[in-house]
């Protein structure tokens, strides 16, 4: 990890440490080594494979490489240069990077697609066009230099043979004689005329008299100066070439599926493809022909299912460790296991033994794979999700990688049409099959729903679930406009407590604040705030009536995240923090009662008065922005704070004293709070202690202080509201000490 901001430091008296994790699974090119092995330029770095020894080297952000993805590498002297997707040109010599951006000569965004070594230069195409140069800095080649002979301002593909070197770009193809100069017309030729409709996005080429383009528009062949289409994929907006290759058994293409160019026929080429996986690239080498397994269509390139080969006749698939999908939201914890929604791939999940994996409709029977935002652990077995549009599932994986002895449940207002016959769909009372995000309180889920833009008058707001789904004894408690909210379109739920529930609404229709009785299922002591029906707004004291999010400290302080920056709620009303600029997403509060806040631009600290704003200036943190919801999370027995993104899971880690210790002790353990109290045993010195309760997943329930660990005991309660069933997090700390430890308690 990378110790960035003394500011920061001086602050919170701590070190502060970033972190990321993000997919590997996508692969835009492979990139043979001299020594039998190869290259991945992936959606989340790069990675080194050996087909005798399995995975190599794995350079990822921002520890081993300087930019997030790999588009495509090439190699001279041993030495690796990247074409990354938005951090420019980057230059691997020994253990150290050099990135050249707009200002070393890299024309464009950052964004470079293609890096080529011939001619003594290195040659990059980006979205911005040509530039050639070396370790000392390029030189961007334009219409001006070439005397109006070259005037593409995107160059997506570069490829070469002999003294002749061919460019896909935007203005069709073009090649230029290496032998001559760049600088001189004569040395260019276009094929602008015969080419620019033709959706060339690649260049393959076999031998010096067969020369092929390929991409969206298909595969077209350059015979003589003219280009003839071999594959008409003009009319098919969602198909695309993405690699071509000449075998011994004629060309073939990677798009759909593996295809051979038989007698002017397309037709499939081996068999046992995977249904659903786009091919990314394609390539012969060591041997056998490799694919990168994508994923739907070829505009998905950040989700893929990693790398496939021919072998008999037969494609086989490699899957890539690590994260599945990028695009991620809402986290949850089981026990060790760690659950995470993502925007392509269902529901993943981290089993510190075993690695990654994920629940989909690949791999178990779930309704939907496509926007499974929520995660959440009530007070049943296993874990709730939701598909967006497709319910709510239950996902009991009885704690192993395994999955064949999983149950899955599906509960739907509606039956769904076009899913698996394996899936087990139970019409249930929720209020519509959509599921924005999901908490936990008082040992019952909290659904937060609702209405589907293609229905809008379908009802809509919260339910609340309790019970074991496998025993079939749930119990349903639906809250809509009628019983006392605001709006019927949920946007967050935050608990704080076991009574008090925090509820944000869509499209700018402010916030709310729930009052039960300690057991959502149970209505009859509902009380709202402001009233009956009615939403805290910008007119009631909210800087904004867009409300994302909702953070409570140690103190018991809450504060919401808005359209325009944070505020505290004092009870009565909410009194705006400045320093914070725009839309806050998401929020977490660590251990030391920092505040961090996620917006479009950057993320933020919030000390007291001392507000620190972390942008990719500052900071590796890069700022996404995306219209669904953001998520964060905390994880309180290391005081990691987590933040969900596009590209995927940033943490923020302060590096504090809180230790385990054998010499403290809980007793009885397991707690039955029925039974007797629970008491402290500690060879700690006579001091004040304050004894700090947070959930598995780090939201904070209350504090129990006494004068001397000796005379402390606690019956179960925080804030007159008695905890589930459960295990929780604690934090002992007294004026000269700070110790992390667990309790169990049992009713």
């Amino acid at each position: 990890m990378i110790a960035i901001n003394l500011a920061l430091i001086l602050i919170c008296s701590t070190s502060i440490n970033w972190g990321f994790e993000t997919s590997q699974s996508y692969v835009f090119s492979i990139i043979p080594d001299d020594d039998g092995t190869f290259w991945c330029a992936t959606a989340g770095g790069i990675i080194h494979y050996d087909p005798e020894n399995g995975w190599l080297d794995s350079l990822s952000y921002p520890d081993q490489m300087p930019w997030i993805s790999a588009i495509d590498l090439c190699f001279t002297d041993s030495r690796m240069w990247v074409a990354t997707g938005g951090g420019g040109l980057a230059f691997q010599q020994g253990d150290t990077w050099q990135v050249f951006s707009v200002y070393e000569g890299i024309p464009g965004s950052g964004y470079v697609y293609s890096v080529y070594s011939d001619g003594g230069y290195v040659w990059a195409g980006t979205d911005g066009g040509l530039t050639r140069g070396d370790e000392e800095g390029f030189l961007p080649i334009d219409s001006d230099l070439t005397g109006g002979a070259f005037n593409a301002g995107e160059v997506t593909d570069i490829a070469g043979i002999g003294n002749t070197m061919y460019l896909a770009t935007d203005r069709g193809v073009y090649s230029l004689d290496l032998s001559g100069s760049v600088f001189n017309p004569e040395s260019w030729t276009s094929y602008s005329d015969s080419t620019i409709t033709l959706g060339i996005d690649g260049i393959y080429i076999a031998s010096a008299d067969s020369v092929f383009g390929y991409g969206s528009g298909g595969v077209s062949q350059m015979i003589g100066n003219r280009w003839v289409r071999l594959l008409d994929y003009s009319s098919s907006a969602d198909s695309v070439v993405t690699g071509l290759l000449v075998t011994e058994d004629g060309l073939i293409a990677g798009c759909k599926k593996i295809v051979l160019y038989n007698n002017g026929i397309w037709e499939p080429y081996g068999t046992g493809y995977p249904n659903e996986a786009y091919a990314s690239c394609l390539i012969e080498t060591c041997g056998r022909i490799w694919c990168g397994y994508g994923l739907r269509d070829e505009n998905c390139r950040d989700t893929g299912k990693g790398l496939g080969y021919l072998e008999n006749g037969i494609w086989e698939q490699i899957p890539i460790s690590g994260m599945a999908c990028p695009s991620c939201y809402q986290m949850a914890r089981d026990e060790d296991r760690v659950y995470i929604g993502s925007h392509r791939l269902g529901l993943m999940v981290y089993y510190p033994d075993s690695g990654w994996t994920a629940f989909n409709r690949y791999s178990t029977d779930m309704p939907r794979t496509l926007r499974t935002y929520s995660a959440a652990k009530s007070g049943c077995s296993g874990i709730w999700t939701g598909s967006y549009h497709w319910g709510l599932t239950w996902i009991d994986d009885r704690g192993t990688y395994s999955m064949e002895d999983d149950t899955v449940i599906t509960y739907v207002s509606d039956s769904l049409s076009g899913v698996s016959p394996g899936v087990v769909q139970i019409i249930s009372p929720l209020l519509n099959n959509q599921v924005v995000m999901l908490a936990s309180q008082g040992g019952a889920l909290l659904v937060a729903q609702e209405v589907f833009w293609q229905t809008p008058d379908e009802p809509s707001g919260m339910t609340a679930v309790s019970g074991e789904p496998e025993e079939g004894n749930l119990q349903w408690t639906t809250r809509v406009e009628q019983d006392g909210l605001a709006n019927k379109n949920i946007q967050m739920l935050y608990p704080c407590g076991e009574d008090s529930l925090w509820i944000a609404f869509a499209s700018e229709g402010g916030c709310q604040l729930l009052v039960h009785g300690g057991d959502p299922i149970d209505k009859t002591s509902d009380t709202w705030y402001p009233s009956h029906g009615q939403a805290y707004t910008a007119s009631l004291g909210l800087p904004s009536n867009q409300v994302f999010c909702f953070a409570r400290n140690t103190d018991g302080d809450v504060f919401a995240g808005t359209g325009n920056g944070i505020c505290r709620w004092n009870g009565n009303a909410f009194v705006e923090i400045a320093g914070i600029a725009g839309s806050v997403k998401a929020m977490q509060v660590d251990n030391n009662g920092v505040i961090w806040c996620l917006t479009d631009d950057a993320i933020y600290s919030v000390n007291g008065s001392d507000v620190i704003e972390f942008t990719s200036l500052n900071s590796v943190y890069i700022p996404t922005s995306r219209v669904e919801n953001e998520f964060s999370s905390f994880n309180p027995e290391d005081g990691t704070v987590y933040f969900s993104s596009l590209l995927g899971m940033w943490s923020i880690f302060l590096q504090q004293n809180h230790e385990e210790s054998p010499d403290l002790l809980f007793y009885p353990q397991p707690y039955l709070p029925a039974e007797e109290e629970l008491h402290i045993v500690w060879t700690e010195s006579d001091e004040q202690i304050s004894v700090k309760f947070f959930s598995l997943t780090g939201e904070y329930l209350g504090c129990v202080k006494a004068d001397t660990w000796e005379e402390w005991i606690w019956d179960g309660a925080l804030d007159g509201s008695t905890l589930t069933s459960g295990i929780y997090i604690v934090l002992v700390e007294t004026e000269s000490n700070s110790i992390r430890s667990k309790i169990a308690v049992v009713r």
